[in-house]
């Protein structure tokens, strides 16, 4: 069974990367990766279990746009 049969592929897609201000206050700010990366949808627990083993900001994003995460090439 493969994970995330509703994939798509996004070349250097922007994503949301939290910021920790001085004040204890949360903060984003908007990058734009380089390369390519899927635009992967959960369906289910299997794959929502895979997705909170990785390590944010490193192997998953939350696009600055539209529904979905952003995760890099190599998991697959």
């Amino acid at each position: 069974m493969t994970l995330f049969k509703s994939k798509e592929l996004v070349h250097n897609p922007k994503v949301l990367i939290r910021k920790d201000t001085k004040d204890a206050d949360v903060a984003f700010d908007v990058r734009q990766l380089e390369g390519p990366y899927y635009r992967v949808f959960p369906a289910n627990m299997k794959e929502i279990s895979f997705i909170r083993t990785l390590k944010k900001n490193i192997f998953v994003y939350t696009p600055a746009h539209g529904d979905g995460l952003i995760v890099t090439l190599n998991l697959f």
